[in-house]
């Protein structure tokens, strides 16, 4: 199976980046498909974003930055 690439979403059509608040999992950490890995927030609110895949997590980014949408931030490998 392909590694599945973590990417900072679209969350609403006005908003062209956010800010990487926190990683809930650490790089090379075990996820399930669905759980909660990191928290973005735009200037509206924050938001828990889930697993799009099960396996291993890999961050390529920092919390605290801020990133354009559709940015890779990290990847899971299975």
């Amino acid at each position: 199976m392909a590694d599945f690439v973590i990417r900072i979403p679209r969350v609403s059509v006005a908003v062209s980046e956010a800010e990487l608040v926190e990683l809930l999992v650490d790089s090379g950490q075990q996820v399930e498909e669905g759980t909660p890995i990191y928290v973005i927030a735009t200037e509206k609110a924050e938001q828990e974003i889930e697993a799009g895949a099960s396996g291993v997590v890999q961050w390529t980014a920092a919390a605290g930055g801020i990133y354009e949408i559709g940015v890779p931030i990290g990847v899971v490998t299975s």
